[in-house]
């Protein structure tokens, strides 16, 4: 293999990749003793075309909610699980496992890449697990789970091209 020949990431041609910041929030009322997020999957902000024959380069990851990390930490009932899929594949995931929210994650490095297909396609995301409402949350109503993937969008043909011969999928 000549790795002077090989596209690497770190020799990405950023003037045709530029950054994407997607963001999915998800919110969940108190019921019935906790709050309760179901695999509900909602398209991420903004609300953007992801493009044909194009490479996604995931850098980053930071999940949050809008409570204190203690609170949070301290009424895990099921743990959260990030999940991202593509919509134009029913139900097809993205990530191999989802990513859980044990504790908050502040740009979390997930480095992830993946070619689209031939057609425009949009992403979507989703949360499931659950919180008690401890001390903490008495009042809380709702508690709302962010995720932000910090990203790029690789459409430079011959970039493209060459990674997905030398990392075929």
């Amino acid at each position: 293999m000549n790795l002077q020949m090989d596209p690497r990431l770190e020799d990405l041609p950023y003037y045709t990749s530029p950054p994407i910041e997607f963001t999915y929030q998800s919110s969940a009322a108190f019921v019935a003793g906790k709050y309760t997020w179901a695999e509900m999957q909602i398209p991420l902000t903004p609300n953007r075309p992801i493009m044909p024959n194009s490479l996604y380069y995931f850098r980053s990851l930071t999940l949050s909610a809008d409570i204190d990390e203690v609170d949070f930490t301290a009424n895990i009932v099921t743990v959260p699980a990030f999940q991202m899929y593509l919509k134009g594949r029913a139900k097809s995931i993205l990530f191999r496992e989802p990513v859980l929210m044990v504790k908050f994650l502040q740009n979390f490095d997930y480095r992830f890449v993946w070619k689209t297909q031939t057609t425009i396609d949009q992403l979507f995301a989703s949360f499931n697990g659950s919180l008690a409402q401890g001390a903490g949350l008495v009042g809380k109503d709702p508690v709302t789970l962010t995720a932000v993937i910090s990203a790029q969008e690789i459409v430079d043909e011959g970039f493209v091209k060459a990674f997905k011969q030398t990392y075929p999928r």
